[in-house]
């Protein structure tokens, strides 16, 4: 995913944030979030969870994305 709204990743804790986040959702496994490009990076079983789940869960707390190639 590639953050694009006008809340961005900034530090190390807002990395770690969205990692505990995104991995607290069942079918999610590793998370890297890069605050340094604005992407966020997981593992996730794709019949358990859609990564339209995964984006909304990142816009409950203010995270704006789109999926990137």
């Amino acid at each position: 995913f590639e953050v694009i709204g006008e809340q961005q990743l900034h530090c190390e804790s807002c990395e770690q944030r969205v990692g505990r986040l995104l991995e607290a959702l069942p079918g999610v496994g590793q998370v890297r979030a890069q605050a340094h490009n604005q992407r966020i990076e997981g593992l996730f079983d794709a019949s358990a969870l859609e990564p339209a789940a995964i984006a909304e869960r990142l816009a409950q707390v203010g995270y704006e994305t789109r999926v990137s190639s």
